[in-house]
């Protein structure tokens, strides 16, 4: 009976996902991200969007779709460039889109090779990547980094999808020596004869329910609304073998995980969860909690999705590293948008935060104002954020908010503050071009510097002999042709206090020159 009902339980499911079609996520470092986060500022409002990052092809083309439907409405809506980039992507996320729509969506996403027939779909892509880097300061270095790699990317019975991505990187003009396979230094290198080479990959399965989407594998994660970097997850983050559930109902959007982290101290894993909530068009909000722990096995406390992570921690011993943060985007405007994070590592209110060593907090408030004065396609970004002393740190070292011996949240790390200025241009569908000054402090604690005994209760922002950076630069991005990119860039940088040196100043000049082939 009991093998029955199992039987029975495993076909609903089967049947139930079969209404419903797959599709595998769309990379963080995809150019489209910033072109639909634009649509939202010129005015597209859509319950699909929120700050939970990566997003489902589908998701995206559910957004182009509403794109089309309003410009439909308003042929006003968006500009001839804009117009031509929503074109572009609508052949990229063709398939998407048909299933979606009964419209009838001309051209086609191109692949390297697609098998595909009534009950499943296979496309597989090519990479190449060439990167040089010309770094001046009284000498020169020249770095280049030649990637090559693929993708494997495909749906069965429109129910379970799939990703694989591998890339192996020859590294040249690094000072590198030995082989580097202990992930407290980072992620692996390996040499061969007289070549340095990286590689790395994600590799995922997911699966749609009625009601959630289930993904087991290698992947990446961001979370929150900034611009240059999120103080929970961001970009910066390396990829993480993790198990994720994600479910959106009406104006609500809700995604858990619980990952393995790399750490050459023993077993050491992360549990998150983020509720989003559109209280209206114009407000979305968000709040999240993470837990960083190791030395024993997975907590079935930790991986319950809807645990407060507060509360289990204290059940456990009250021995790991929780954190929790909240966030707001507002669009008070037409072309406007506005936004903050607070991230609270750990807090008490009976002390003062700026002074109490025992409140680690961060936070970023940002703005973006699209079509400044009526120029079209053109967008001004403002963001400042400041992380106070000893967040992201713990007194138990395997409990550090670090992943290969990378920040999980914001690249500043603890004890530093960033302001930046940015200006980007679309000026044509094939060429984008960008500006940006910034000013970025660090005082001399870092993520590796826990509070001890001997500092006493006071803490001190910007502790220290503090280094000081003035970044100024341009890039311009040109498509070549469709999926090829090539990206220019130039920055110049001034240094006071160099490494934390009183009255050591020095400049750079730095020249990156890319380019990416996705095919």
């Amino acid at each position: 009976m009991q093998k029955k009902f199992r039987n029975l339980w495993i076909a609903s499911i089967l049947c139930a996902t079969s209404l419903i079609s797959q599709s595998v996520h769309v990379v963080l470092d995809h150019w489209v991200y910033s072109f639909v986060e634009r649509l939202q500022v010129r005015g597209l409002h859509t319950e699909v969007w929120h700050t939970a990052k990566p997003y489902s092809r589908m998701e995206i083309a559910q957004i182009l779709l509403e794109a089309e439907s309003t410009c439909q409405k308003n042929p006003d809506f968006l500009s001839t460039t804009e117009s031509e980039i929503l074109k572009q992507l609508k052949a990229e996320f063709h398939q998407e889109l048909i299933q979606l729509s009964s419209q009838n969506f001309h051209g086609k996403e191109r692949h390297l090779m697609v098998f595909e027939d009534s009950t499943y779909t296979i496309a597989m892509d090519g990479l190449f990547r060439q990167n040089f880097l010309i770094e001046q300061n009284g000498k020169t270095n020249a770095r280049s980094r030649t990637t090559l790699g693929g993708t494997v990317r495909g749906t069965l019975h429109e129910s379970l999808g799939f990703h694989l991505f591998f890339k192996n990187t020859l590294i040249r003009g690094e000072d590198i020596q030995r082989e580097r396979f202990n992930p407290s230094l980072g992620e692996p290198v390996t040499i061969s004869g007289e070549n340095v080479f990286s590689d790395d990959a994600s590799a995922y399965i997911v699966l749609e329910l009625p009601w959630a989407e289930l993904q087991l594998g290698r992947d990446r994660v961001q979370w929150g609304p900034g611009l240059a970097s999120n103080l929970m997850f961001s970009a910066n983050n390396p990829r993480l073998d993790m198990f994720r559930i994600k479910a959106q109902y009406g104006p609500f959007h809700f995604t858990s995980l619980h990952g393995k982290l790399g750490s050459s101290l023993g077993q050491k894993y992360v549990a998150a969860h983020r509720l989003e909530v559109r209280i209206k068009p114009w407000l979305i909000m968000g709040a999240a909690e993470a837990v960083v722990y190791g030395l024993r096995n997975a907590e079935p406390m930790y991986m319950n999705p809807l645990m407060p992570y507060h509360i289990a921690e204290h059940h456990l011993g009250d021995q790991d590293n929780n954190t929790m943060s909240f966030d707001w985007t507002i669009y008070p405007f037409k072309n406007h948008k506005c936004y903050a994070e607070l991230f609270i590592d750990d807090w008490t209110s009976a002390k003062n935060p700026l002074t109490y060593y025992g409140n680690k907090f961060a936070f970023l408030l940002g703005w973006r104002w699209a079509n400044p004065l009526g120029f079209t396609n053109v967008d001004i970004d403002m963001e400042y954020t400041r992380v106070e002393p000893f967040v992201y740190t713990h007194e138990d070292s395997i409990n550090r908010y670090i992943h290969y011996d990378t920040p999980m949240g914001h690249w500043l790390g603890p004890d530093s503050d960033d302001l930046l200025l940015k200006g980007t241009i679309l000026l044509h569908r094939d060429v984008t071009g960008i500006l940006h000054a910034r000013h970025t402090r660090q005082g001399e604690m870092d993520v590796d510097t826990p509070h001890q005994d001997f500092m006493g209760k006071r803490k001190t922002f910007l502790s220290g002999t503090v280094e000081s950076t003035w970044d100024v630069g341009m890039e311009m991005r040109v498509q070549l042709f469709k999926d090829a990119f090539l990206f220019a860039a130039y920055a110049y940088q001034h240094i006071e206090n160099w490494n934390h040196q009183p009255d050591k100043s020095t400049q750079f000049h730095l020249t990156t020159i890319n380019l990416k082939i996705d095919y």
